[in-house]
């Protein structure tokens, strides 16, 4: 009861409540990155909570990234003794919260500190989205809270840090160069390349998550 009461806290969305490492399929055989990268988050399952590091997930749309970060933070929540307390955030919607705080209709520093205080934390499309200065202020003091408290953060981007395209923008242009800086430290970067699943898998069939 107590582990079920973790993952109901977790705030998982219910559309990725199903991602389980077993799950995720290594579909394309021409993609090695899909197996690498599975192979590399179950051994931060299987290391946790003794890890010097968390994980940055990076790839185009539709690869796998959240997927692969529920299903890390499912099992570490569902499996590891003592229990240990986890978040996933959207990036997107946190941004927004903290901008509707600006109204007076709550505290930015009480909306942040569940994810800075929680031993393992998902944050899913880091750089989506615009931003101001005062929002990134804010991104930043949460990064860096969870940094120099030395907990364990998983992030997932579509940004890549060597844009294949001109005009096109990096993760450093998309969270500014000192929250890229921590990351470097904080995280293993595992990147994935591949197609996206859900058009070339799903599409006939008309779902699935990815």
């Amino acid at each position: 009861r107590h582990r079920q009461r973790l993952l109901e806290r977790a705030g998982i969305p219910a559309r990725y409540r199903h991602c389980t490492l077993e799950s995720f399929e290594a579909w394309n055989p021409d993609d090695p990155t899909l197996a690498k990268v599975r192979r590399a988050v179950q051994e931060f399952v299987d290391l946790f909570p003794s890890v010097d590091k968390g994980l940055l997930l990076m790839g185009p749309v539709g690869t796998g990234k959240t997927h692969l970060a529920v299903a890390a933070l499912t099992a570490i929540l569902a499996g590891k003794q003592p229990p240990v307390t986890g978040r996933f955030a959207d990036f997107t919607s946190l941004v927004l919260e903290i901008q509707m705080t600006f109204d007076g209709s709550g505290s930015s520093r009480e909306l942040l500190a569940p994810l800075i205080r929680t031993d393992l934390l998902v944050l899913d499309e880091l750089g989506a989205g615009k931003t101001t200065p005062w929002v990134m202020d804010l991104l930043y003091y949460l990064v860096n809270s969870r940094y120099l408290a030395g907990r364990v953060t998983v992030f997932t981007t579509n940004f890549s840090d060597f844009p294949k395209k001109p005009g096109e923008e990096s993760l450093t242009d998309r969270v500014s160069a000192r929250i890229r800086s921590r990351l470097y430290e904080m995280c293993d970067r595992l990147e994935l390349r591949g197609l996206d699943y859900r058009r070339e898998r799903l599409g006939e069939r008309g779902g699935g998550t990815r």
